[in-house]
């Protein structure tokens, strides 16, 4: 039976598959031509199928395609950074878990030859038509340029950063239309800000941080470069973050659009500052040297070599007498104004100069015609330059006037002849020393003879070897204080001998070196006639001193009654009443000592004249081995004189007299000499003196020195009691000076302080450990009276609160415009509960009677007076008041 209409199924069937066939065919046409790669694998990962394109893509022939899974180790499969390729990132492993398509899923792989290819990868699940999972299919893309090219773009970004941070720059692009700008650089190292927060600075932000005076014109300079379509560079100072301005050099351009409207601004900005701090040091240098250079009257010059052209500053000019700079200096011009033997000298050191590679500079004197028609003298300095090869190039230095030294040096070598002439023919003794290492230059024939020098000798003298240790104190206070006045000393001849002299001495220029020369006259006729004499008036003045320092200390006293009656009436001074005990004993000391010391010198003097008398008669008869140790004795015995304990004074006689007894003496007579020997406190018994022991004279002697240790001994017992009356009256006159005129006057704070504890010296030695911590500050203006008042407050409320007994510490610090003195005591210090009134009036912690409240009102008032504070701290076992005194008005 045939089917009435239609087609037959067989024909049907033949349709569909010629269907199949021409889609078939098609996708074998796709997939033969795509460059992609195609590749079919099976749920186990064997691949199934790869296009033609796999070769290329993958690296490797269609075979080894093949015979492959996915994650075979041939692959040598790793992430696009180089790391491992992980099963949760692999595609295969993630379209067969979740049976979902995927895209773009990446990593890398290395063929044979170590060339590494990234791919990209899609991927989906084909199913059957049961829904099972039939096999997977890939479509694998190389994006090996691609991924290489943004590699090389953020290298590229990276090395941008590194080095404009390595170069401190700052960069920025800014995006004109928005205002926004892109930052990147040494942003922190620059402007103090982290880079986060500057990131918000844009257009607006960054004019304003631009220094007012700068700002206008940096703006200009940026419309113009855009409008001109340059480039730009400007220096402008930056406020930083820390509100400090630094300089910025800002070089950029700008990027246009096609209508030539600017749309980006791209620049850098370097930190300039040290660069043109430094320029601006260099050019206030600059400006300082030739205010220097004018200031002596020095003239700059340069002359180039290779040009053959000089150049003159105007005070070279100036040097040569020509009234301005207008006329010019040619090479023959400069030869014409110098004589022809000085020119050749110039010639000749400069020519030395330009052939010997070692030597770069030179300096000589010589003359020139100077525009007044007179010949000058000039002291020319010169250095050369030369280039790479070594050749000169340019000749530069200094030029300076010198006609007046000239003249002065040749005036001085007249007088040094006449000098001469004088020096070697004078009676007088003349020695010249060296003022830095102190030894002979030059002596006379008058010295050689005095002293018994050969002039071979003088050239190895010291000062020292010609006088004693005494009379070379003195001469070197002397020469300290540049003093023309003649001076008594003793001198003493190569044998050793000593005698008096008067001396003058002079400093001054010899041989181009500063020296000190002595004239020197023999005092040794004169003195012996003079001694006994000259002793007397000394005991007379004593006397009279003696007296004088005696009414001094009644009128003190009576001044002391007279003041302590006013200091009833004034609290200001009641602490001077508490002192006129400790003071009355203070100088009472002394003035026993004085006492004692005069009956002393009345005893002396009785003795003094036998013995003398048989010294002198002695002395002559004696050898003159004896007379020199003698004169020896004498000479030492301004000396500090040894004082001896008890047991120094027993070891002492008994060396003595050991030493005596090994040179022969009898028991009693070695005996009676050790002791004898020791009152004169000299020291030790050297072997030198056993000779004068020896003499049938040694009891006179002995009796003579002995008057001569003790008269010393008394005026040096004098001398150290009217220094001491003295150092109290000086105290008491500046504590009870006033100064009625009201108006500040410049002071020393110390010696304010050191006044007011002269004044307590009594009850300060008692049991106060005073500690001074002084800086050295320079007077102040101040009301000193005021303040004497100030200290005898803090430093008697001390006193009490440490019942007598304890640490001061005093303190004296500069504090820039200020002084503050502290006064600290180890009392038990102040109670919490009071401090706030103890500098109310009347206010006091004293028993009834022992005070009135006043004293710490009138230290708070005075301080206030010098526009100053005062601070307290307390606490048990320390107690601090700090004033501070301002140093100027």
């Amino acid at each position: 039976m045939q089917p009435s209409s239609g087609k037959s199924f067989s024909d049907k069937t033949i349709s569909t598959v010629n269907h199949l066939n021409v889609e078939a065919d098609l996708l074998k046409t796709i997939m033969d031509v795509s460059s992609t790669a195609i590749v079919l694998l099976n749920p186990q990962g064997n691949i199934l199928y790869a296009n033609p394109a796999s070769e290329n893509v993958l690296g490797i022939k269609l075979k080894d395609i093949l015979s492959r899974t996915y994650d075979a180790p041939q692959w040598k499969n790793t992430s696009l950074d180089g790391g491992p390729w992980r099963e949760e990132d692999q595609p295969f492993n993630i379209v067969l878990k979740t049976k979902q398509p995927v895209t773009d899923i990446r990593h890398a792989i290395e063929d044979d030859f170590g060339n590494k290819k990234y791919l990209s990868i899609n991927g989906s699940p084909v199913f059957d038509e049961a829904g099972a999972l039939r096999s997977l299919v890939f479509l694998i893309t190389d994006i090996t340029e691609n991924v290489l090219k943004q590699k090389a773009l953020e290298d590229s970004e990276a090395k941008y950063r590194s080095i404009t941070e390595l170069s401190l720059s700052m960069v920025y692009d800014l995006d004109m239309a928005s205002g926004v700008n892109q930052w990147a650089g040494a942003i922190q190292e620059i402007t103090g800000f982290t880079p986060e927060e500057y990131l918000a600075i844009g257009y607006e932000a960054w004019m304003v941080l631009i220094h007012p005076d700068d700002k206008e014109k940096t703006i200009q300079l940026f419309d113009k470069a855009m409008e001109e379509h340059t480039q730009f560079s400007c220096v402008y100072r930056y406020r930083t973050k820390s509100g400090t301005y630094v300089y910025i050099e800002d070089n950029g351009i700008f990027l246009y659009n096609k209508e030539g409207v600017a749309y980006r601004m791209f620049g850098a900005m370097i930190n300039r500052t040290e660069q043109i701090e430094a320029n601006l040091a260099l050019k206030e240098s600059e400006s300082r040297l030739l205010m220097s250079l004018d200031a002596v009257k020095m003239g700059i010059w340069s002359w180039d070599i290779t040009k053959r052209e000089i150049y003159w500053s105007p005070q070279t000019y100036e040097i040569y007498g020509f009234p301005s700079d207008n006329i010019e200096i040619t090479i023959e011009k400069y030869l014409s104004l110098h004589p022809e033997e000085d020119m050749k000298i110039v010639s000749e050191e400069i020519q030395h100069l330009r052939d010997d590679a070692s030597r770069s500079g030179f300096k000589l004197q010589h003359r020139i015609f100077h525009a007044d028609g007179k010949i000058h003298w000039v002291e020319s300095r010169g250095n050369l330059l030369r280039d790479r090869d070594g050749n000169p190039v340019r000749l530069m230095g200094t030029i300076l006037d010198v006609t007046e030294a000239k003249l002065a040096e040749e005036a001085l070598r007249t007088s040094d002849e006449r000098f001469r002439a004088f020096y070697q023919f004078s009676t007088e003794a003349f020695l010249i020393f060296d003022e830095n290492s102190l030894r002979a230059k030059d002596s006379n024939f008058a010295f050689q003879t005095l002293f018994g020098y050969s002039p071979e000798d003088t050239k190895n003298l010291r000062i020292r070897a010609l006088l004693t240790p005494d009379s070379l104190q003195k001469i070197r206070e002397k020469i300290a204080s540049n003093s023309s006045d003649s001076l008594e000393i003793v001198c003493k001849r190569k044998n050793g001998e000593v005698f008096p002299a008067l001396v003058s001495i002079k400093r001054f220029k010899y041989n181009q070196t500063v020296s000190i020369a002595y004239s020197i006259f023999d005092l040794s006729p004169i003195k012996e006639v003079e001694e006994l004499r000259q002793i007397n008036t000394e005991i007379r003045e004593k006397n009279k001193l003696i007296e004088k320092q005696k009414i001094e200390l009644e009128m003190a006293f009576e001044n002391l009654k007279r003041t302590q009656e006013q200091l009833v009436q004034s609290e200001k001074l009641a602490a001077l009443g508490q002192l006129i005990a400790g003071i009355a004993h203070e100088i009472n000391n002394p003035i026993g000592a004085v006492k004692a010391s005069n009956q002393n010198m009345l005893d002396w003097q009785k003795r003094y004249g036998i013995a003398s008398q048989l010294f002198r008669e002695a002395i002559l008869s004696v050898p003159k081995e004896e007379q020199v140790i003698l004169k020896t004795i004498l000479s030492n015995l301004d000396q500090p004189i040894e004082f001896y304990t008890g047991k120094e004074e027993r070891l002492r006689k008994k060396k003595n007299k050991e030493i005596l007894l090994q040179h022969g003496f009898k028991a009693e007579d070695a005996d009676e000499f050790a002791e004898a020997w020791v009152e004169l406190g000299i020291g030790e018994l050297e072997e030198k003196y056993i000779p004068l022991f020896h003499s049938h004279y040694i009891k006179v002697f002995l009796d003579y020195l002995a008057l001569e240790i003790q008269f010393r001994r008394n005026i040096r017992s004098i001398q150290l009691a009217v220094d001491r009356v003295s150092k109290i009256m000086y105290a008491l006159k500046n504590f009870s000076h006033f100064d009625s005129t009201g108006k500040k006057i410049t002071a020393s704070i110390q010696e304010t302080i050191e006044t007011v504890l002269t004044i307590y010296q009594n009850q300060l030695k008692r049991g106060i450990n005073v500690i001074k911590n002084y800086e050295k500050i320079p007077p102040i203006l101040c009301y000193p009276d005021d303040l004497l008042h100030v200290w005898t407050n803090l430093i008697y409320n001390s006193l009490q609160a440490m019942s007598f007994t304890g640490n001061l510490v005093i303190t004296i610090k500069d504090c820039g415009e200020e002084v503050m003195v502290s006064l600290q005591d180890s009392g038990p210090g102040i109670d919490p509960k009071i401090r706030e009134k103890i500098f109310e009036p009347f206010f006091t912690t004293k028993p009834p009677g022992e005070g009135s409240g006043l004293g710490l009102d009138i230290v708070n008032k005075i301080v206030k007076r010098h526009n100053g504070r005062i601070n307290l701290e307390s606490k048990p076992g320390t107690t601090i008041f700090s004033i501070y005194l301002p140093k100027g008005n």
